[in-house]
């Protein structure tokens, strides 16, 4: 499956791929993993808890299938890359949020989201930088 299809067959769709604590925004980048790259989404990401603390805990190098690039003024995410953001108040909550990537500038990008806002199903969405941490790119 191609990010395009991936994207239009799950645009207004949950995905609660773990069955465990529902439709999460973890669950999506784990679908897309599997689907669009046809990788072991636990091997290829392994699982540390929420959202912002795979992020955190993900290798610098070693890892086989993703770079792992840390968000800064001078670049921005490419299409299919799984972007992460921190905690800060009112906008992730604790557990920071994680979304593909569909179109990036140097001030702006949109992602493909799941529960953001939360309760809300998969559906593009807009985002400043503000609270991204970086994020993961296929190798």
């Amino acid at each position: 499956m191609t990010h395009d299809q991936f994207l239009a067959a799950y645009n207004g769709k949950y995905v609660d791929y773990d069955k465990a604590f529902g439709f999460q925004c973890v669950d999506l980048m784990r679908k897309y993993v599997n689907d669009v790259f046809g990788l072991p989404p636990y091997k290829a990401i392994p699982q540390t808890g929420t959202a912002k603390n795979i992020f955190l805990n993900f290798p610098r190098t070693g890892n086989q299938y993703f770079s792992k690039i840390f968000n800064a003024p001078t670049n921005a995410p490419q299409k299919g890359d799984i972007v992460f953001w921190g905690t800060y108040l009112f906008v992730t909550g604790w557990a920071g949020h994680v979304g593909i990537c569909t179109d990036a500038g140097t001030m702006k990008l949109v992602s493909f989201d799941q529960n953001y806002p939360t309760g809300t199903p998969c559906h593009y969405q807009s985002h400043s930088y503000r609270g991204v941490m970086g994020w993961l790119h296929r190798k």
